[in-house]
């Protein structure tokens, strides 16, 4: 409790003030006591020799030794002292008094007295002596027994008689007075002392409460401000220089309130461009520890330690192993790198710029972009080039060919300029078809067809498209069903592109189903959209192949089809129609059991 209290400001006041009253009252009393017994004493001492020297010349003047004695007694009685007289010869007269001051034995008081005496004049001594007891007091002889001690105040002044003896006056009385002057005075300074101490507590508290309060004020403030409460103030109550500070405080309270508020819209500010960023950002730390990162790269970076078995939920990460090679080139040459990073199949880019902290590298930040997307339609623009190449290639040989053979005239008869003839008009007509498609494909993909919706009977629409495959369902031996729900209605939908999609399906099934099997269509309406599905018992496709049938210019192994493979433009366009239509197309397929292309349209009626 008193270490608590000396560790404050208000009991290191009082105890700096007390310490400062004691002292000062203290000297204070050493020297008022000195001063009372030193002032005590002299006149004390000149009141005797006085007293002395009067009786000193009742002694000349009275020749009458017992005489002058008992004149001497009653004086020195009236003056509340004792007396001893000491003639030339050594006789001692000890007059009867009655007094309440003790009786110091003659024979002890005057042999010290002859000891300490001044030949030239009196001599005044301050000692203890021995005193006799009340019943002993009477008794003058050297067998009185001397019983306590006590302080007396001696003066012992010579006298001259006739014929040049010398005597000597001895008076002599305690000084009790002056103890209990002195006793008195010790209380009455202690009192002072005390009063002293409580009124200096009073004024220490009073004035270091009125010191510390705006203090614990400001402590209080401050622990506010520690947690962010900027927005207290400190009253000011004085205009001294506490109440500067309290000034000062509130103002540093307000700059430091506009300061975080600015950061903090600053530090909002960035927290949505990089939320917003479609790349991922984060930066690091010389030694790999993420410090800041925005959504995306959390999950490119979760991403990572996901395939490589770590499944840490920690708030703070580290930078995957790819991207530490990466760290280590910015932080060692302190310049920008930029590399690309296969993670999972997936292509990115990543651009590190180094982190600069008192002109020394420490970090480094990084701006990972997925380009999977970007290569993937780089590769397709690539392979639709040599795709439509290949494609064109052929039939253009083929036209070549027997078209100089025509002209070289290699068909002799008739049967075979007609058999030439045939052939250059199919790839003719095999040339339209791809530069139609081709046509179509990128009207779609650009935008710049429109749907021709109109009220469309489903049903009808199916049953058109099976009547045109029966004869050649017949002439191959594939069993073409059809399964409609009667529930079957009018729909807004553009029925030629409808027709356009459900004949590339069927055409896809009865090429790539044997004789003997079965092509079916199926629709129905559920859940508020339209389901089409064209199922066949054909040879199926693989499974590695079934992400990219919709691509362009994609076909499974063309040793498997067997020539049966069309341009692969087909189901491209087909997909693209079908989103147009606000539906989607899935496929399932396995490889000798056949494939099925399920349409999903949102009903529109």
């Amino acid at each position: 409790m008193i270490w608590k209290i000396w560790q404050s400001v208000v009991g290191k006041l009082w105890f700096t003030i007390i310490g400062l009253v004691t002292v000062v009252l203290f000297v204070l009393s050493f020297f008022l006591i000195q001063f009372l017994e030193q002032y005590y004493y002299e006149q004390r001492s000149a009141d005797l020799i006085r007293t002395a020297e009067n009786l000193a010349q009742v002694f000349k003047t009275d020749p009458d030794r017992e005489h002058a004695i008992h004149n001497a007694a009653q004086f020195v009685e009236a003056y509340d002292t004792r007396l001893i007289v000491v003639n030339a010869e050594g006789e001692v007269d000890v007059p009867d008094i009655e007094s309440n001051i003790p009786q110091v034995p003659a024979d002890a008081l005057i042999q010290y007295v002859l000891q300490h005496l001044n030949d030239q004049s009196e001599t005044i001594r301050r000692d203890y002596f021995p005193v006799l007891t009340s019943d002993e007091s009477g008794k003058q002889g050297t067998d009185s027994v001397a019983l306590n001690q006590e302080e007396m105040l001696v003066v012992a002044v010579p006298y001259t008689v006739e014929h040049n003896q010398e005597g000597h006056i001895i008076i002599y009385r305690p000084l009790w007075e002056l103890n209990e002057t002195t006793d008195r005075a010790t209380k009455l300074i202690i009192l002072t002392a005390g009063v002293g101490v409580i009124l200096t507590t009073i004024f220490a508290f009073f004035l270091t409460t009125r010191v510390t309060q705006p203090l614990r004020q400001m402590r209080k403030a401050a622990d506010r401000f520690s947690v962010g409460q900027f927005y207290a103030k400190i009253p000011i109550r004085t205009h001294d220089e506490i109440g500067q500070l309290a000034s000062t405080f509130n103002h540093m309270a307000k700059q430091l309130d506009d300061l975080i508020h600015a950061l903090s819209r600053e530090k909002e500010q960035l927290s949505s461009v990089l939320r917003s960023m479609a790349d991922g950002v984060l930066t690091v730390d010389a030694d790999g520890e993420i410090i800041m990162t925005n959504p995306p790269a959390e999950r490119m970076v979760r991403a990572w330690e996901m395939e490589a078995g770590i499944f840490s939920r920690k708030e703070k990460m580290t930078l995957p192993e790819p991207l530490l090679k990466t760290l280590e080139k910015v932080v060692h040459k302190e310049e920008e790198v930029m590399t690309d990073i296969n993670v999972q199949g997936r292509v990115l880019s990543v651009v590190m710029a180094p982190l600069y902290d008192r002109n020394q590298v420490s970090g480094a930040v990084a701006v990972l972009r997925d380009m999977t997307e970007e290569r993937r339609l780089d590769m397709l623009r690539k392979g639709f080039v040599a795709n439509v190449s290949h494609e064109l290639r052929t039939p253009i040989s083929m036209l070549q060919g027997y078209s100089e053979a025509l002209i070289d005239g290699v068909a002799d008869s008739p049967q075979e300029r007609r058999e030439f003839a045939q052939i250059i008009y199919d790839e003719s007509l095999r040339m339209g078809r791809l530069v139609n498609d081709l046509l179509d494909l990128a009207r779609i993909e650009a935008g710049h067809f429109q749907l021709q919706l109109d009220r469309t009977a489903i049903s009808s629409v199916i049953r058109k498209v099976v009547k045109k495959f029966s004869s050649l369902s017949r002439e191959q031996k594939i069993e073409l069903v059809e399964e409609l729900d009667p529930g079957l209605g009018v729909y807004l939908l553009d029925p030629d592109r409808i027709e356009q999609i459900l004949i590339n399906l069927m055409d896809n099934a009865i090429r790539h189903t044997d004789s003997g099997g079965q092509v079916k269509i199926t629709a129905f309406e559920q859940g508020g959209n339209l389901h089409i599905q064209v199922t066949d018992t054909g040879s199926g496709i693989p499974e590695e192949d079934l992400p990219f049938v919709f691509e362009r210019f994609y076909k499974a192994d063309k040793a498997r089809t067997r020539g049966k493979s069309g341009t692969g433009l087909g189901l491209a366009i087909v997909k693209n129609l079908i989103q147009a239509h606000g539906g989607t197309i899935d496929v399932k397929s396995k490889v000798g059991e056949g494939t099925t292309f399920s349409i999903q349209i949102p009903i529109s009626r």
